[in-house]
């Protein structure tokens, strides 16, 4: 017969998929097929299997107890931690657009001091050349 029908019970069958009693009795009785709809309806409540409605690229992926559990992962993830990796993922973004617009900000103060200690290195020699000149002058005229 079909496992998904046959390890859970009548009423659980019931709650799940919203069929009436006697419709969920044909099935497990196998004188009705159930749809492939409600087989992996119950494959994702029972089991939990996220590839069974949502395709290949979630295999190994299960829904259980309201825990997503990622294949590797021995701890599954409430919605909660889920939603709040969202908001990371968010902020994140957001301080590296905040990093490489400070990073920016930097490189064009960095090229202002460099014309600031040019002009500064002018200015040092001039100030030392007048100074000798006028050190010049006075003895000239002293």
């Amino acid at each position: 017969m079909l496992p998904e029908i046959d390890n859970a019970s009548s009423e659980e069958i019931t709650r799940i998929t919203g069929a009436f009693p006697r419709t969920v009795k044909r099935w497990k009785d196998g004188t009705a097929n159930p749809p492939e709809s409600v087989l992996r309806l119950l494959r994702l409540f029972i089991d939990g299997d996220l590839a069974t409605i949502l395709g290949n690229e979630w295999e190994g992926f299960r829904l259980i107890n309201g825990h997503l559990y990622l294949p590797g992962w021995k701890r599954g993830f409430t919605p909660e931690e889920i939603r709040s990796m969202f908001f990371d993922v968010q902020r994140v973004s957001s301080l590296e657009a905040e990093s490489r617009r400070l990073k920016k900000e930097m490189d064009k103060l960095e090229t202002v001091m460099q014309e600031l200690k040019k002009q500064r290195d002018f200015y040092r020699r001039q100030v030392t050349l007048e100074s000798r000149f006028g050190m010049l002058l006075s003895k000239i005229f002293a």
